[in-house]
This record gives C-alpha cells, sequence and structure tokens, in this order.
C-alpha cells in the first residue's frame, strides 16, 4: 500500500488520537491522585488541599468601637463595612477548605484593659493586630478598609502592600486585578507600598497587604459599599485573588509572577 492511502491515513489519525486519549487520562488520573480539581467556572483549578503546609489567612477588619474609621455623607461608619466584608470573605474562604482567623469579629478595638486613653487604645489596639499577625509566621495577612478623599470625583478599589516585599506585591497584584476584572472594569488604579503611616503592613513581617475596597467620599460608590450584595461581590474578588496567590505560591514557589 501507498503512505497516501486513505485507509493508512485514517489508521494514523485513530492511533494519534487514541495516543492523546491515553495521555488525557493518566493527566486526570495524576490529578485525582494528587487532589487537583479541574476548573469548571474559570477559576484557577486547585483547591486548598493541594497547599503544601496549610497557610492561614489572617484577615483584618479595620478600626472597630470607638475608632469608626471615615465614614460616608449619610453618616455610614467604615469600621460596619468593614466587619462585612471581612466576614463574608473569611466564609467564602471557609468554604472552599482555607484556613482563617479574624482579628475582630464584632464592633471593638481589641486594646489591653490598662489603656485608658484614646490615644493608648488606639496604640494598644494596633499592637495587638500585629501580635495576631506574629503568631502566625508564614500567614497571608488581608486588612480591610474604605478609602476617603475630599474630592468626591475619585473611586476604585486599590491595594497596598508590604514594602520591599515580593510576596505581598505580588498578593496585591492578584488582588487588584481580580477586583478589576469582576466588578470595577474602568478602575486603572495601580497597586502601592504601603508608607510607615501604615503601621500593620508597613512593620509586617509576613505577606501582607491593604485592601481598599472603594471611597466613601463617593456617593455613587459608597451606596455600592453599603449594598450586601456588592459586599459579597467585592469578598468573592478578594478571595479569588488570595486563593490564585496561594495556588502560585505552591506551584512555583520561587518563581515570580507578573
Amino acid at each position: 500500500m501507498k503512505k497516501n492511502d486513505p485507509l493508512i491515513q485514517t489508521l494514523l489519525t485513530l492511533t494519534l488520537l487514541c495516543g492523546a486519549l491515553t495521555a488525557a487520562m493518566a493527566l486526570v488520573s495524576s490529578l485525582i491522585a494528587n487532589d487537583i480539581a479541574l476548573p469548571t467556572d474559570g477559576g484557577v483549578g486547585l483547591d486548598a488541599g493541594t497547599i503544601n503546609g496549610e497557610i492561614t489567612v489572617v484577615i483584618d477588619a479595620g478600626h472597630g468601637g470607638e475608632d469608626g474609621g471615615t465614614q460616608s455623607d449619610d453618616g455610614t461608619l467604615e469600621k460596619d463595612i468593614n466587619l462585612s466584608i471581612s466576614m463574608k470573605l473569611e466564609n467564602i474562604l471557609n468554604t472552599e477548605g482555607f484556613s482563617t482567623v479574624m482579628v475582630r469579629t464584632d464592633d471593638r478595638m481589641i486594646y489591653d484593659e490598662d489603656a485608658d486613653t484614646v490615644r493608648s487604645r488606639k496604640s494598644s489596639d494596633l499592637h495587638n493586630r500585629m501580635k495576631i499577625m506574629k503568631q502566625y509566621s508564614d500567614c497571608v495577612f488581608v486588612s480591610i478598609h474604605q478609602n476617603y478623599y475630599t474630592e468626591s470625583k475619585y473611586s476604585g478599589a486599590q491595594v497596598f502592600y508590604r514594602p520591599n516585599d515580593e510576596s505581598s506585591r505580588i498578593l496585591a497584584d492578584s488582588i487588584q486585578k481580580s477586583i478589576v476584572s469582576s466588578l470595577q472594569k474602568d478602575n486603572t488604579r495601580q497597586i502601592k507600598q504601603c508608607t510607615s503611616s501604615v503601621y500593620l503592613i508597613y512593620n509586617a513581617s509576613s505577606t501582607a497587604v491593604m485592601v481598599e475596597c472603594g471611597f466613601l467620599s463617593n456617593n455613587a460608590e459608597a451606596e455600592k459599599l453599603k449594598n450586601d450584595d456588592y459586599q459579597n461581590s467585592m469578598a468573592v474578588a478578594i478571595a479569588d485573588g488570595i486563593k490564585y496567590y496561594l495556588v502560585n505560591k505552591e506551584v512555583n514557589p520561587d518563581g515570580k509572577q507578573n
């Protein structure tokens, strides 16, 4: 028979298809054996079980108690939105098998009992939040906040990260891109290193970021940030950014992500 005989060509094609099918089945078997889930919804395709050595996500709902943070024109306090988004974020991560720790779960500061002035209570609160972070040496620390500016035209989430720390920069970039792609497609803000004015992130010893979810000084954005559904969407976007970072940290622990 000649090489270009239709029967020969058909047999060759079937052989190649069989080889590809065998390889695909082997890949699926390997994924199942290693507890790696195939992506079904555009996600990263790996679950918490694939991360070697459980990494705890410490979620810090900014402010609380007598420290209300900033506020919108109608008096909605930042501390309440921070806590609501943080609680939703915790629930999402827990549902997917990730280990989390909440810095606060109610409306309070976490200062020492002997802190008897506003200044000392705020200082004690920050130091106690730092202590929680340091209890988990290899944690990912995510602090949730809302922004404010004197001009109401500004809007959009922005993520700040621990200075001179590549892992924190990568995490910030992952969360920023997730928020923009799913919620704020016109947002052109860039991630930035924290300055010394942001005590927790600037002095962090672990991978640490602060997520400013939006501007309470912008009335339209403030209305969104007060909305339960929008808060849930924000929490999902932040969670997706965290998961993407953690999965890529495991797959390529020494490599740099773009």
